[in-house]
């Protein structure tokens, strides 16, 4: 993904999708790759869409400023599917596979001893090594993605 679509790498990674994203990449470097790796390019910018079709890659032009329009988008394009709670989530900062683990695994990451006490579900990213919990903000997520899924079939 291009650098104006960070939000929704980290949406598309919360539902388990690899989604790669640069904020400072050039143009030249996501086609090189997007063609190295088979990744389906997502991108705002109209001029580097059509560089991406005339190579013969796939691409995906957004045309809107919202997240949810652009999720909607993407996962048809992708033909993805939304499950909630999703069966495989990424970390949403740095794309790598999260894996569920025990508290003591995650106690000294937690911002709060609070969070030990009301949760019993952690996650963990080896790779930025960011524990995740299912907490108050999973009701906005679970909101957004099903506003996405209702909208699923709409053009």
């Amino acid at each position: 993904m291009d650098g104006m679509c960070g939000k929704l790498a980290r949406w598309l990674r919360l539902l388990g999708l690899d989604a790669e994203y640069s904020k400072d990449a050039d143009d030249e470097a996501l086609l090189f790759e997007a063609g190295r790796t088979g990744r389906v390019l997502v991108t705002r910018d109209r001029e580097l869409y059509d560089k991406a079709v005339k190579r013969g890659l796939r691409c995906v032009l957004l045309t809107s400023t919202d997240h949810v329009e652009n999720m909607r988008k993407v996962l048809r394009e992708l033909n993805a599917k939304i499950a909630l709670p999703p069966k495989e989530t990424r970390c949403p900062l740095c794309n790598s596979p999260l894996r569920e683990v025990d508290l003591n695994s995650v106690l000294t990451l937690l911002p709060s001893e609070g969070l030990a006490k009301r949760y019993d579900k952690f996650w963990l990213c080896e790779r930025c090594r960011k524990a995740y919990w299912i907490g108050s903000h999973w009701r906005n997520i679970k909101k957004t993605l099903r506003e996405v899924e209702g909208c699923a079939g709409e053009d």
